[in-house]
């Protein structure tokens, strides 16, 4: 590779002020090192970067047109340096989180008061499934997830909240608080047809002995909503994922229990700063009380 960050360093100093005196100072280099540095760039590329005038040295045509790139470079190279000094310094990794669809009335909230405490760190969220979270937990490219408890005994997780299943039906279409009556009568509709979708399997064993048609199947949640809004039919959904949002649609609980504990699942052996902040941010919320 040609480029040398020194030499991109020297040459937006120089074209700034105009004079390798000046330049070398500001640079703590000699000025025969800096006409070096100056020298050795021109010929790897085997371009001019810079003439002589009356005022000392200004750049040439061809340096006009490449020192805006050159001087972005090195603002680049400056934050990623400190980036690197920052991680090295404190170990506060960029945090990747995970979730499933029963997480909007805590998670939030969670994240809200973690980046108030800790705003150097940054997060990314992804919308996944239990299974992919714990397939991905286990690999190391997913640092937090929540997530139903994880079948691995080498993750690490806590109960953080709850959720149940429900018949999700357009207040405009309801009649009762049968679920068979809403099965029998409108279309049901699903998430995609994933074999790792723990929706799809809960929704498959509520179904056992009961008839019903599935017409619509759409891998987006807010697709579905929209269905039953607009009356084309009816879904068995986590309460959570509706819950307050949709003021036009009746949840129906379903007679026999179909709740479960969602958990904040992590790798033991994949622990960071930033995650060990992130999981004892979280322990300290769930221990105080809501009245607090």
């Amino acid at each position: 590779m040609k480029v040398n960050p020194k030499h991109l360093r020297s040459i937006e100093i120089l074209a700034k002020v105009k004079s390798f005196r000046v330049a070398s100072q500001i640079l703590c280099i000699s000025q025969p090192a800096l006409s070096k540095q100056i020298k050795n760039f021109e010929d790897a590329y085997e371009i001019e970067m810079f003439v002589r005038d009356s005022q000392g040295v200004v750049l040439s045509d061809t340096g006009k047109l490449v020192i805006n790139e050159i001087t972005a470079l090195n603002r680049h190279i400056k934050k990623t340096d400190e980036l690197i000094s920052s991680i090295s310094q404190n170990n506060l990794t960029p945090l990747s989180i995970g979730f499933g669809k029963s997480s909007n009335d805590f998670l939030p909230v969670f994240i809200r008061d973690f980046q108030k405490k800790h705003s150097n760190i940054s997060i990314s969220l992804s919308d996944i499934c239990s299974q992919d979270q714990e397939d991905q937990l286990l690999s190391g490219s997913l640092d937090i997830g929540f997530m139903r408890k994880p079948a691995s005994q080498s993750l690490g997780s806590i109960r953080v909240s709850s959720d149940e299943f429900v018949l999700a039906v357009s207040k405009s279409q309801y009649d009762s608080d049968h679920i068979d009556f809403y099965l029998q009568k409108y279309n049901l509709l699903m998430m995609s047809n994933h074999s790792k979708s723990q929706i799809n399997l809960n929704t498959m064993s509520l179904l056992k002995n009961r008839t019903y048609k599935i017409t619509n199947i759409s891998a987006d949640l807010q697709t579905i909503i929209t269905l039953i809004l607009s009356n084309t039919g009816v879904a068995i959904l986590p309460k959570k994922s509706i819950l307050g949002i949709y003021d036009a649609i009746q949840l129906i609980p379903f007679p026999k229990e179909t709740s479960w504990d969602i958990h904040m699942v992590w790798n033991p052996n994949r622990l960071s700063r930033s995650v060990e902040l992130f999981i004892e941010h979280v322990k300290d919320q769930i221990s105080t009380p809501a009245s607090a």
